[in-house]
């Protein structure tokens, strides 16, 4: 059975022969710029000139990304650049202090114009393939081409990719579905035969297991990944 790194060169050999590069990340949790809600891809692979950037990549720019922020925002795949006289989604992003770095290093790699796919999965995260094109690549021409290489490439990889464990308890997520549903502490303790303060405790652990700003929050993280019924 092949494995995931097959299925990307497969992916890069068929990219357009001008292209610098390729980047297939994925993360068990959908895209967030916020810091208490980030989360770092758990699979990155690289190719060509954009093997360059895979490690730095992560550890400090992926979040500062506007490529990245726009994929978690739409799900239609998109051409872009980092020069500031071409027609991007993100030349709005370009002079703000935060997207600096990242432009500097993507203009110095020459990886700065591209075409990215967002893949957004259910219960199962957030991934984004990326092709890297030279000045005059026609971005436009490989747009369908490459965003259905890019689904078949998530349909292929699915099965292998991590999965984010449930860290809830069965009472922890029992509370939850019953919050779901529209119960308060104190009609869920009765229909759990609990005390309320015991629910409430519950319903705490959960949304710090969560990492959750407020139980609406936890319950939405919860469902997102299947984890209450």
């Amino acid at each position: 059975m092949a494995a995931i790194p097959d299925f990307v060169d497969a992916v890069f050999r068929a990219c357009p022969p001008d292209a610098l590069g390729f980047v297939y990340d994925y993360s068990t949790a959908p895209f967030s710029a916020d810091p208490d809600e980030f989360v770092l891809p758990v699979v990155i692979e690289a190719r060509g000139r954009a093997e360059r950037l895979a490690a730095d990549w992560c550890a400090r720019l992926y979040r500062a990304d506007p490529v990245q922020n726009l994929a978690a925002e739409i799900t239609r795949p998109f051409a872009w650049s980092y020069h500031r006289k071409e027609p991007s989604p993100i030349a709005q992003d370009l002079d703000r202090a935060e997207v600096g770095e990242v432009s500097e290093r993507l203009l110095s790699w020459q990886l700065s114009r591209g075409v990215t796919v967002p893949l957004h999965l259910p219960r199962q995260g957030f991934a984004t393939a990326t092709v890297f094109l030279p000045e005059g690549g026609n971005a436009t021409a490989c747009l369908a081409e490459f965003a259905l290489a890019a689904h078949r490439l998530q349909d292929s990889v699915l099965a292998a990719l991590p999965r984010p464990r449930n860290p809830l308890s069965p009472r922890e997520a029992e509370c939850l579905t019953l919050t779901a549903k529209g119960l308060s502490a104190k009609q869920i303790a009765h229909a759990l035969a609990r005390s309320e303060s015991m629910v409430v405790k519950h319903l705490q652990a959960a949304g710090a297991k969560l990492g959750a700003r407020n139980r609406s929050h936890a319950v939405a993280l919860a469902q997102g990944q299947g984890w209450t019924r």
